[in-house]
């Protein structure tokens, strides 16, 4: 009987199942093991295949395929090792998982740019952009208890913390040896500044001293229990009025880019090449400014920067640093039916006049 003619699957399946075969213990021709066939016998019987045609489809699957690699047949072992089951989840599982993971992150990510503020009264309000506190021994708390209570009590007032809650050395722990204040107080602080003190936030960012140990900014957001949007370092938000109306604040710990001759040259270049809004504002420097200007496309926009309440700072010291005396809180009064752009916001780097000025715009428009 002449050898057969198969084709490459078939004459590769018989390969690789005489091949298995022999993985399994089953002996190659001229290898005699009691009690158990050979390795071809045993492939042609899964296979079907006619007991007289072995070593004729032998031959035509290692000239269609390759030959049989006969090295593999079982060792006897001396010992049988434990199967583990896998440690975790398919492959393809976790892909699934983490494809719903960052879809709802970037729908988190996403839902963070122009966020809308909703105003639920009517007639002027002012916005308060609370410089850097770095609460501590270094803060000015006899300045800060005293805007505070302006904040708290004033009428159509609201308040952003630009960040940098507390000074949170983080690669810098040595700096707490310089400074007679501990991590569990400054957390006690920051507690009573996010929950206690009866500001009324509607945005908290993060700075770069809030993220220095990470675990300060958990500790905040766990602090969080009036669901007060904070925001990693920038947020861009509206705030909704009742008629309709809105402003867009872009308010940063600090913009892109910096000079020696203006200090709002970050603010400037995002009105300039980023998305439009009314007022630009940060703070980090400990620093203030504040301008006024219309733009090429018409629009009349705000820029300013606070300057905070750590008043003693060794680093600014260390490298002539002016010591700025006022604009620790810059406050945004904001008339939403003003149809005037120049009048519609002003602002004010004294926060006492600047609320004078809010409750006199109220009571006139309540009138």
């Amino acid at each position: 009987m002449g050898t057969p003619i198969i084709d490459k699957k078939r004459a590769r399946l018989f390969v690789e199942t005489v091949e298995r075969k022999l993985s399994e213990g089953y002996p190659p021709p001229g290898v005699s093991v009691q009690g158990k066939r050979g390795a071809l016998r045993a492939a042609c019987e899964e296979l079907g295949i006619p007991q007289g045609s072995t070593c004729s489809r032998l031959a035509a699957s290692e000239r269609a395929y390759r030959e049989v690699n006969w090295s593999l047949k079982e060792h006897p072992k001396d010992f049988d090792l434990p199967v583990f089951p896998e440690d975790d989840i398919p492959i393809e599982d976790m892909l699934d998982h983490l494809s719903r993971r960052f879809e709802k992150k970037l729908a988190n990510e996403d839902a963070k740019t122009w966020f809308e503020v909703k105003i639920n009264i009517s007639g002027p309000v002012g916005l308060a952009v609370v410089g850097d506190p770095h609460l501590g021994t270094h803060c000015n708390i006899p300045l800060l208890r005293r805007d505070i209570e302006i904040m708290s009590q004033t009428e159509g007032m609201m308040a952003v913390n630009i960040g940098d809650t507390a000074d949170n050395w983080g690669r810098m722990i040595h700096l707490y040896a310089e400074d007679d204040i501990s991590r569990p107080t400054e957390r006690k602080l920051a507690r009573w500044f996010l929950r206690d003190a009866g500001v009324p936030w509607v945005v908290w960012l993060h700075g770069n001293h809030d993220t220095m140990h990470g675990e300060f900014s958990t500790f905040l957001k766990s602090e969080n229990v009036a669901q007060i949007p904070m925001v990693d370092w920038r947020a861009k938000f509206k705030l909704r009025f009742p008629g309709g109306g809105e402003v867009k604040i872009d308010a940063a710990h600090n913009h892109k880019g910096t000079s020696i001759y203006n200090r709002l040259h970050g603010q400037k270049r995002a009105a300039l090449w980023d998305e439009d809004a009314d007022i630009y504002v940060a703070g980090h420097h400990h620093t203030w400014a504040l301008t006024h200007e219309e733009m090429e496309d018409g629009r009349v926009v705000w820029m300013g920067r606070a300057r905070g309440y750590k008043w003693i700072d060794e680093y600014a010291t260390r490298h002539n640093f002016h010591r700025d005396e006022h604009g620790a809180t810059i406050l945004f009064v904001i008339d939403p039916v003003e149809e005037n752009a120049v009048r519609r916001i002003s602002a004010f780097a004294d926060l006492e006049e600047g609320a004078d000025f809010l409750t006199w715009k109220r009571k006139r428009a309540a009138r």
